[in-house]
């Protein structure tokens, strides 16, 4: 997976996701497929979600105002979130080795 690094009010930030984070934001109601029926409330999570990894003193308030911040800078909050959307869906497709040629193995499938 790969990281981002972000400086924000002169800190550094260095921002991920992995399994322990998208296992945070699948506990707190996030789904993709609904994204666009939250989308502010998933917007904040996925923001708040690449913190957990390095930064467990980030806390939802801190990470709102840090993405405030981020944005009061003149950048953009939208495309941090758009790289969580990315890491996400590249672990999704890697847990479920969507896009391997190299796994050629058959299954039995036994019906029931």
């Amino acid at each position: 997976m790969r990281k981002l690094k972000l400086k924000i009010n002169d800190k550094d930030y260095t921002l991920e996701m992995n399994r322990d984070t998208i296992k945070w934001l699948e506990a707190n109601g996030f789904s993709i497929e609904d994204f666009d029926k939250k989308p502010v409330t998933y917007y904040d999570l996925l923001w708040l979600s690449l913190f957990l990894a390095n930064h467990r003193d980030v806390n939802p308030n801190l990470a709102i105002k840090l993405m405030d911040s981020y944005k009061a800078s003149g950048k953009s909050p939208a495309k941090v979130v758009r790289f969580a959307v990315e890491e996400y869906q590249s672990f999704m497709n890697a847990l479920a080795d969507i896009n391997s040629t190299e796994n050629e193995e058959k299954l039995e499938i036994i019906e029931a």
